[in-house]
C-alpha cells in the first residue's frame, strides 16, 4: 500500500478513518482493505475508543474497487479478489460486531465496494452532491461486501433488485428517500455536521449501542419470542453497566448525564 492510503487519526474518544487515494476517487485496494480491517479490529478492543467514522479524501468516499490490478493478469483475477475479499469483508464483520458506533460520511462518488461500506455502516450523513450507484453490474459481477444483505433490509427485496440489477445512478435525495442515508446536508455544512455526531455518540453508553446494533441486525432473523428473549438479555446486561447507574443518578439529580462506556 503507497504509504498513507488509510489515514488513522484519534481525536478525544473518536477514531476518524479517511480512505486517502484522492487522485482515483479513494477506489479500493487489497491493501487498504487490510488496513481498514486491521485498525477497526484494535479499535474494537480499544475501550478509549467510542465512535468511529468513515470518509473519504478529495471529496469522494470510495468509487469502487481499483480494477487496475485485474488488467495485469486477467487469468488471475479470481487469486487476487479472494486476496482483497477476505480483509474486506472481515472489515465489515468488525465493524457490525464492535459496540462502538460506526457513522459514514457520504460525498462525491459512492459505488460498488464503496456504497457496500457505506451500508455497513451504523449511520450515514451524506453530502447533497453526492452520487450513490451500486456499480457491480456494469462489471458483470454480483454484488459483494454484503450490499445485497443490507440494501434488502434498508430499501425492500424490490428497490433493492432495481439498485443491484439496473446499476444507474442516484442521487442523494432519493438516497435519504429510500433510507440508505439518515440526513442530507449542504456540502459546506458536513464535516462540522458529520463532527458533532460523532462527538454525539462518542459520549452516549457504548455498551447500550452495541446491544442495539447486535438487535437491530436479528430483527429479521429470529420470531418474537426468541427476539423478546434476546432483548431481555442484552436489558439485563445493561442494566449491569455504570452508565445505567449514571443515568438513574443524573436523571435523579437533575443534572446532566456523563456517560463513560462502560
Amino acid at each position: 500500500m503507497a504509504q498513507n492510503d488509510l489515514l488513522s487519526e484519534r481525536r478525544g474518544q473518536t477514531l476518524i478513518l479517511t480512505f486517502n487515494r484522492p487522485e482515483q476517487s479513494n477506489a479500493l485496494t487489497t491493501d487498504m482493505a487490510g488496513a481498514l480491517f486491521a485498525t477497526l479490529k484494535n479499535a474494537t478492543t480499544d475501550r478509549s475508543v467510542r465512535a468511529v467514522l468513515l470518509r473519504g479524501a478529495g471529496g469522494h468516499f470510495m468509487n469502487g474497487l481499483d480494477m487496475s490490478f485485474y488488467t495485469k493478469d486477467i487469468n488471475a483475477a479470481l487469486d487476487r479478489a479472494n486476496d482483497l475479499i477476505l480483509p474486506y469483508h472481515s472489515a465489515i464483520r468488525e465493524m457490525q460486531a464492535m459496540d462502538k458506533p460506526v457513522l459514514a460520511v457520504a460525498q462525491g462518488q459512492v459505488s460498488g465496494v464503496g456504497l457496500s461500506l457505506m451500508l455497513a455502516a451504523d449511520l450515514v450523513l451524506s453530502s447533497r452532491s453526492a452520487t450513490f450507484n451500486a456499480g457491480f453490474v456494469d462489471f458483470g459481477l454480483s454484488p459483494d461486501g454484503a450490499a445485497s444483505y443490507f440494501l434488502s433490509r434498508k430499501v425492500g427485496l424490490g428497490r433493492a433488485m432495481e439498485i443491484l440489477m439496473l446499476g444507474e445512478p442516484f442521487n442523494a435525495d432519493r438516497a435519504e428517500r429510500l433510507r440508505i442515508v439518515n440526513k442530507v446536508v449542504d456540502d459546506a455544512q458536513l464535516e462540522e455536521e458529520a463532527l458533532i455526531w460523532l462527538e454525539k455518540l462518542a459520549q452516549g453508553p457504548t455498551k447500550a449501542y452495541g446491544a442495539i446494533k447486535k438487535l437491530a441486525n436479528k430483527a429479521f432473523e429470529q420470531d418474537l419470542n426468541a427476539h423478546l428473549s434476546l432483548e431481555h438479555t442484552y436489558f439485563g446486561q445493561t442494566s449491569r453497566s455504570f452508565d445505567f447507574r449514571e443515568g438513574v443518578r443524573a436523571h435523579a439529580a437533575g443534572r446532566e448525564k456523563k456517560f463513560t462506556g462502560t
